[in-house]
């Protein structure tokens, strides 16, 4: 608790920090930095270059020429630690649809695909990547060696059992449901895991103590995300990624100069300020053909990560990631929030890029924030605090707890 002193103190500095903030030249200044955006390298502009905004009412009220909408979601318990040295993660993928279907005779929800990711410092036998089906459950066991990984755990770890159970889990259903061109499917999260895929590109080369691009069952597990990508072109369906929470500098990167947002996210935010509350904004569809080797100052113009990866069926540019910004208003108490819709672009090549664009606008502005499927998957997939920590517990072993968790706080 702060005393009264302590208090004042922080209040004057506070105060002293804080500096008149002028949001119509925010505004005005993101305005005038869209318009010199360099769109000729790492991204390129898919259709002209701008922003606009329509009714939310008009866009959730147009027709989807969809006949089926599917959302998938996974809930994680994220990593957790051991006395023993040992890292673990878990993870659930859940697909629901509207209109509300059944398949096999049960609810779409009924189907679940599970990943339990481990890694250990400890002799603990060798790696593992191994997958079955049991009836509507389909069942990942991964087992990582400080051979293949030493540095970025919880990072790898968490980011493997999200990409075994989610993308494995849209790559069985849409092959059960036959999914085809009448059908769109709608992920929760980006289309590929670039940041993974830095430690596949070039024999994981970058900058790792150890290397995970060995290890056959990251390669897999990791290619399952172009195996959906694959299959969905082949049968003509279409499918979108939400990201909720961008974070990248892609548009950033194509300034010249300081800039004030840290971001992409901050970017188009202050690019939409002051847009009625009753109005989505969106931009045009860019494509990014390269990315920035951050990890090397190998290739500082930027990389083909598809193309470094050679895991795709499809000619590396099929894979690059098509994707525009959509600012709205109704979330955040207010202020409004920013996701980012991505497609590959071999999706693209079979539609319309307007009518699509619409058509993911309408159903975000029936949302609110995110389509409703999404909605609807993240309460199927969430994994709570309490199963988390009672899961923890049921190991058998002693975890690794700091002074803040012995005291009561969350695992």
């Amino acid at each position: 608790m702060l005393s009264a002193d302590v208090k004042q103190r922080l209040l004057e500095g506070v105060r002293e920090a804080g500096t008149p903030f002028d949001f119509k030249e925010w505004a005005e200044e993101a305005r005038r930095a869209f318009a010199r955006l360099k769109l000729d390298g790492e991204v390129r502009a898919l259709t002209p270059p701008g922003y606009w905004s329509g009714p939310i009412l008009e866009l959730a009220a147009r027709e989807s020429p969809f006949r089926q909408v599917f959302g998938l979601d996974g809930g994680s318990t994220r990593p957790s630690h051991f006395a023993n040295g040992m890292t673990l993660c878990a993870n659930q993928a859940v697909l629901v649809s509207e209109p509300q279907m059944e398949l096999e005779g049960m609810p779409l929800e009924a189907f679940r695909t599970l990943a339990l990711v481990t890694h250990s410092f400890a002799a603990s036998g060798g790696p593992r990547a191994d997958y079955r089906e049991e009836g509507p459950l389909g069942w990942w066991r991964i087992h990582i060696t400080k051979d293949y990984l030493r540095g970025d755990i919880d990072h790898v770890v968490k980011g493997l059992t999200d990409s075994a159970s989610e993308a494995r889990h849209a790559l069985r259903m849409a092959e059960r449901l036959e999914l085809d061109r009448d059908d769109l499917l709608i992920l929760d999260g980006n289309i590929f895991p670039i940041g993974l895929y830095y430690y596949l590109a070039s024999g994981g080369s970058f900058r790792w103590e150890a290397d995970l691009a060995a290890f056959k069952g990251a390669v897999e597990i990791l290619g399952q995300h172009l195996r959906l990508a694959e299959f969905l072109t082949g049968e003509g369906a279409a499918y979108v990624g939400i990201n909720k929470t961008p974070q990248t500098r892609y548009l950033l990167n194509c300034l010249d100069g300081e800039v004030p947002w840290a971001d992409d996210r901050q970017f188009i935010r202050a690019l939409f300020h002051g847009l009625p509350k009753g109005e989505l904004g969106w931009t045009n569809w860019f494509l990014q053909e390269r990315y920035r080797a951050y990890l090397s100052r190998r290739a500082p113009e930027g990389i083909d990560i598809f193309r470094e990866l050679d895991l795709g069926k499809l000619p590396p540019e099929d894979y690059h990631v098509a994707y525009f910004f959509v600012y709205d208003p109704r979330t955040v108490g207010g202020r409004g929030s920013v996701i980012k819709v991505e497609v590959p672009q071999v999706i693209l090549q079979q539609r319309d890029l307007e009518e699509f664009q619409l058509t993911i606008l309408g159903e975000i502005a029936r949302g609110p924030g995110v389509p409703n499927v999404i909605r609807r998957a993240d309460s199927r997939a969430r994994i709570t605090q309490r199963e988390r920590e009672s899961l923890m517990k049921k190991t058998g072993l002693p975890p690794d707890l700091g002074y803040n968790q012995g005291r009561g706080e969350p695992w």
